[in-house]
């Protein structure tokens, strides 16, 4: 994927309520093999620009609109300086920060103000092809990607004492553990612990066999478990009654 590749111009006759998805960056992070691979995958405009300002801001005619855009480490400096302009470009879809060296995800999940911007998702860039290809697809679903070593961080870090704490939409009586993980997540867990596997969990819910291993792998580092029988156990002490007695669409 680090193969350079020519710039792909917005074309002209572009729907600006097309839903597409976005590579903010160098070249170097983005080969043009990767460029028509995912086009041709995902079924959407792709496109790889030089920075954020080409893409305009969904109008409030978009309704329903939005775009996935993914920016690599060396426009970290830019992504932190402007965070509401990448947030508004994005409008209803998904903003991701690519990167190759952790300390870099790191360093953006240190600085990235989530409790005035929200959450972005994180897609490495150093991973086999499939694997990336889940992750990118779960930023289509809005779904984002943490790896491990973040939801560690997310799990120990304290609240700082001059920070008032988040609002969340959630109900106050969820474990605070249990709220972390997202609606997707939640529906994987409770497959899991009806002791599904992996490739019926899939086609339970219409996604893919990788897509299911991400969103464990997410559940596994959010609620601090290494398998899938601890994961489980988990649900089982801390799901609400009614959440289980829910079905799964």
């Amino acid at each position: 994927m680090g193969i350079p590749f020519q710039d792909s111009a917005i074309p002209n006759n572009s729907n600006p309520e097309d839903f597409s998805i976005n590579f903010v960056g160098k070249e170097l992070f983005y080969s043009d093999q990767t460029i028509h691979g995912v086009q041709t995958e995902f079924g959407v405009v792709t496109r790889r620009i030089e920075t954020i300002d080409v893409l305009p801001a969904p109008s409030r005619l978009d309704v329903g609109a939005g775009k996935v855009v993914v920016v690599d480490q060396m426009m970290l400096d830019d992504l932190l300086n402007r965070p509401q302009t990448y947030m508004e470009i994005a409008g209803s879809g998904s903003l991701a920060f690519a990167y190759r060296k952790e300390e870099a995800a790191r360093l953006a999940f240190e600085k990235w103000d989530r409790s005035k911007f929200g959450d972005i998702g994180y897609l490495p860039m150093n991973v086999a092809p499939d694997v990336w290809r889940s992750i990118l697809r779960l930023l289509l679903h809005e779904e984002l990607y943490l790896p491990c070593f973040l939801a560690d961080c997310v799990a120990h870090a304290p609240t700082p004492s001059n920070r008032a704490p988040v609002a969340t939409s959630r109900p106050s009586d969820l474990h605070p553990t249990y709220s972390k993980l997202t609606r997707r997540e939640r529906q994987v867990l409770k497959l899991v612990s009806k002791g599904q596997s992996n490739k019926i969990i899939a086609s339970n819910l219409g996604i893919t066999e990788h897509t299911v291993k991400l969103h464990m792998h997410n559940v596994a580092g959010k609620i601090g478990v290494s398998n899938r029988t601890a994961a489980a156990q988990f649900y089982f002490e801390v799901a609400p009654d009614e959440a289980r007695e829910l079905p799964v669409d």
